[in-house]
């Protein structure tokens, strides 16, 4: 796969490379699982795991239905 990311001028239609071209090489075995990978800010960074994450945005989901 290869990305190239850049902006084009409305006006002038002019193309700026924002990053350069960049080729990936595919894996060889791909990732099947439905997982998350853990959050890394240093806001949940050491704060638990999964678990914990998991649990927030379950207690959301409640809050938004109004069962909370």
């Amino acid at each position: 796969m290869t990305i190239e990311v850049y902006r084009i001028n409305p006006e002038t239609g002019v193309r700026t490379e924002v990053r350069r071209k960049h080729t990936v090489k595919p894996a060889e075995v791909p990732d099947l699982s439905s997982g998350y990978p853990p959050c890394a800010c240093p806001h949940c960074k050491g704060k638990g795991s999964r678990i914990r994450l998991h649990f927030l945005v379950a207690e959301a989901n409640r809050r938004s239905r109004g069962e909370l």
